[in-house]
């Protein structure tokens, strides 16, 4: 049964705290979760869009520097920090509210190599810094609607800017309303010159974008597939069956001959 932990405001909507046996969840005013952890094993991503966006991880050699926007409930800070716990993980969150949930109620991790930073996206990305990210998760909502900044290409445009050259931007978007996925999927196309794959979350709303600074590392995917069962293991999650949907949900020829 789901009781309430805390309930409050950030000056621009409400935030709910729920417990559900181990469960506890955010929310932004709505019945939808925008995060969820489970008090004893915080590590393990609860939601599927989480599972599906670790699909990231895959595709880069030797991951070990992460660049998240959306602290949320702490699920993908707990998550990378388990897995990879020499990373360096910056966190980017402009609710001050949120952050100190985090701490209060969510277990925010303790590290020297986890920074949260107490700013919009947007002006973040505005100060200079060394294209060094090999992994960057943008995973901003308000309630039940896509932040508006997912409908700019230049948001896209600037977190590319801050990755490697053979790093990977991960972003959720939500295609409940197809015209405004769809603008938010041209502003992506617009800002990486096309070299974005897409996975439709099974049973879900959300659709997970992998964008790339270059061109789409097929050999890279190739590989993802090979070693799936390895990372499966190493993870948890069924990475066989994310890389699947990313074939089937793409149709390009040449990933339909990489996966045969």
């Amino acid at each position: 049964m789901q009781h309430l932990v805390f309930k409050g405001h950030t000056g621009q909507h409400p935030v709910l705290v729920t417990d559900e046996g181990n469960l506890r969840s955010l929310r932004f005013g709505t019945d939808e979760r925008q995060s969820c952890i489970d008090l004893q094993s915080p590590w393990k991503l609860q939601l599927a869009y989480t599972q599906w966006m670790a699909t990231a991880l895959l595709l880069h050699p030797c991951p070990d520097k992460f660049l998240l926007f959306g602290l949320g409930g702490c699920a993908l800070p707990h998550f990378l920090q388990h897995h990879h716990p020499e990373a360096r993980i910056d966190v980017v969150e402009k609710e001050a509210q949120v952050i100190q949930l985090a701490h209060s109620y969510f277990k925010l991790p303790t590290s020297d190599t986890l920074n949260i930073i107490h700013l919009d996206a947007v002006d973040f990305l505005g100060t200079a810094e060394t294209p060094d990210y090999h992994v960057a998760f943008l995973d901003i909502f308000g309630p039940g609607a896509m932040a508006p900044a997912l409908f700019a290409a230049d948001l896209y445009r600037s977190i590319l800017t801050r990755l490697t050259s053979d790093g990977v931007l991960v972003v959720n978007l939500w295609n409940g309303d197809k015209a405004l996925y769809n603008r938010a999927l041209q502003a992506v196309r617009d800002a990486s010159d096309g070299q974005v794959l897409q996975m439709q979350v099974k049973q879900r709303s959300n659709v997970i974008l992998l964008i790339f600074p270059g061109e789409i590392p097929h050999k890279a995917i190739k590989k993802a597939q090979k070693n799936s069962p390895l990372y499966q293991q190493r993870y948890g999650l069924d990475f066989a069956h994310y890389l699947k949907r990313l074939r089937r949900t793409n149709r390009l020829s040449v990933l339909t001959a990489l996966f045969q």
